[in-house]
């Protein structure tokens, strides 16, 4: 649905559905991919895998990693890690990363009846240590302020980085608003790579507001809570 929007395509990954073909052609063009499960589903089946040479290929699902020899053995233990629903292929986004650890952002972005979309809170979800998955239930990572992950994390970082993550996360409820008219918040999840720029992630239809709780300055929180009334 995002990719019917043109000003949505440069922020959108490439995305294909899982087969065999598809991903040595993807690993051939990215050396690393990510497997997900089509729909989302909060951080979880989500594998990486890294072609290293020599038909050998580094599966990371979880905090575990292993390496398998020989393009057959490979599809056969990724399908052996699926969840039960179709899988889709994407390039491995560097995204920014703090200590190792990459993170991503939840941008809360909210509206009224015949009002336009508006950006009420973000912060960063930082992986726990060993993981791909940023969810932080999943991955025992945490939840930090923007500007602070920002400022420690190895991303070139703009002046109007934060102009752009609100310009993408209005657009995209602009978007989403239009096939779903009922629709009043949504959790959106970006990615920032090292060189800044952001990607979309996940839309959230149903999101979590104990995230922004975890802030120490619940601002974010109570202007989210005070928008939905």
């Amino acid at each position: 649905m995002m990719r019917q929007d043109e000003r949505l395509w440069e922020f959108l990954p490439d995305t294909v559905l899982f087969e065999p073909e598809a991903l040595w052609r993807h690993l051939e063009k990215y050396r690393s991919v990510i497997l997900k499960p089509s729909g989302g589903g909060g951080g979880a089946g989500i594998i990486k895998v890294t072609s290293l040479g020599d038909s050998r290929y580094q599966v990371h699902a979880g905090n575990g990693r292993r390496v398998v020899k020989g393009e057959e053995a490979t599809v056969k233990y990724v399908r052996s890690l699926f969840r039960p629903k179709p899988y889709l292929i994407q390039p491995y986004l560097r995204l920014g990363r703090i200590n190792g650890r990459p993170f991503d952002i939840r941008v809360m972005i909210q509206r009224t009846k015949g009002r336009p979309w508006v950006v009420t809170g973000f912060l960063a979800k930082l992986a726990g240590p060993g993981f791909i998955v940023t969810n932080i239930a999943r991955s025992r990572g945490k939840v930090l302020p923007l500007t602070v992950a920002l400022a420690q994390s190895n991303v070139d970082v703009s002046p109007d980085l934060l102009e752009e993550i609100k310009y993408v996360a209005q657009m995209t409820g602009e978007c989403l608003g239009k096939k779903y008219p009922t629709l009043r918040k949504v959790g959106l999840d970006l990615g920032i790579d090292t060189t800044g720029k952001p990607w979309i992630i996940e839309a959230n239809f149903r999101p979590s507001l104990s995230l922004f709780r975890k802030l120490p300055d619940l601002r974010a929180y109570r202007r989210i809570v005070k928008f939905s009334r």
